[in-house]
C-alpha cells in the first residue's frame, strides 16, 4: 500500500510539472466542439481498494473486524455542472459491488452492493476535484452472530457509507481517486441484539470518465 501511494504521488508530481497550463473544466474536441466529461449523462467506471478498521462505538466487548476491501463502481452524472462559487459542481450516482477479507480479528469475508450519491465540487481549470458521497445497500458476512459476539445477527444486513475524497485528473478520461470514509453494518433492528459494526478507513484507485 505504501509503495502504491508513493507511486500515485510521483504520477501527480510528474503530470503537474509536465502540464503547461491547468486543464479547463470544459474541453475542446477534435471537431472543435466543446465537451464536458461531467455533463449530465456522462458515465464513469471506478475501481478502488483500501482498508477499514473497526472502532467500538458502544460499551460492548467484541472482537476486532478490520478488513481490506475492493470496490468496483459504475456511475452516471445526474446533472450538469452548475454554479460559479466554491460550491459549484454536479450530482453523480454510482452503483457499487464490493468484496472484503478480514485481516485482523475474526476470520471471514464480506461482500455486498451499495447505491452511492456523490456531489463533485467542480472548478474551472483545475485537475483536483473534491467530492462528498454517501449511500446504502446490503452486505453478506460469513461470520455468525455467535462468532462476532452479536455485532451481526443475520447473514445479510444493511450497509451504510459516508465520506469524501479528491479526484486528480490525469487527462480527459483517467483520474486517480483518494477517499476516506465511514462504513456501518447493522440489521436496522430486524433482529436483536443489533450492535452493528462501525469502521473508518480509506481507499485509493482509478476512475475512467466516458
Amino acid at each position: 500500500m505504501r509503495r502504491f501511494l508513493t507511486g500515485c504521488a510521483l504520477v501527480i508530481i510528474a503530470h503537474s510539472q509536465a502540464a503547461t497550463g491547468a486543464e479547463p473544466a470544459v474541453e475542446e474536441t477534435a471537431t472543435g466542439e466543446t465537451a464536458n466529461p461531467f455533463a449530465k449523462g456522462a458515465k464513469e467506471f471506478e475501481d478502488v481498494a483500501g482498508t477499514f478498521f473497526y472502532f467500538q462505538a458502544i460499551l460492548h466487548a467484541a472482537p476486532a473486524i478490520d478488513f481490506a476491501v475492493n470496490s468496483t463502481r459504475l456511475g452516471i452524472m445526474l446533472s450538469n455542472p452548475h454554479g460559479s462559487n466554491l460550491l459549484a459542481g454536479n450530482v453523480e450516482a454510482l452503483g457499487e459491488v464490493f468484496g472484503a477479507g478480514v485481516f485482523d480479528g475474526l476470520s471471514g469475508a464480506l461482500a455486498g452492493s451499495t447505491l452511492i450519491f456523490r456531489y463533485n465540487f467542480i472548478q474551472p481549470r483545475t485537475r483536483f476535484i473534491p467530492y462528498l458521497q454517501g449511500g446504502g445497500g446490503f452486505v453478506y458476512t460469513t461470520f455468525s452472530g455467535h462468532e462476532s459476539r452479536d455485532l451481526v445477527s443475520l447473514p445479510v444486513e444493511f450497509n451504510l457509507q459516508a465520506g469524501g475524497g479528491v479526484r486528480y485528473r490525469l487527462d480527459r478520461h483517467w483520474s486517480l481517486l483518494f477517499e476516506a470514509g465511514w462504513r456501518h453494518i447493522s440489521n436496522a433492528d430486524l433482529k436483536n441484539p443489533n450492535y452493528g459494526i462501525n469502521s473508518v478507513g480509506g481507499d485509493v484507485g482509478l476512475g475512467y470518465l466516458f
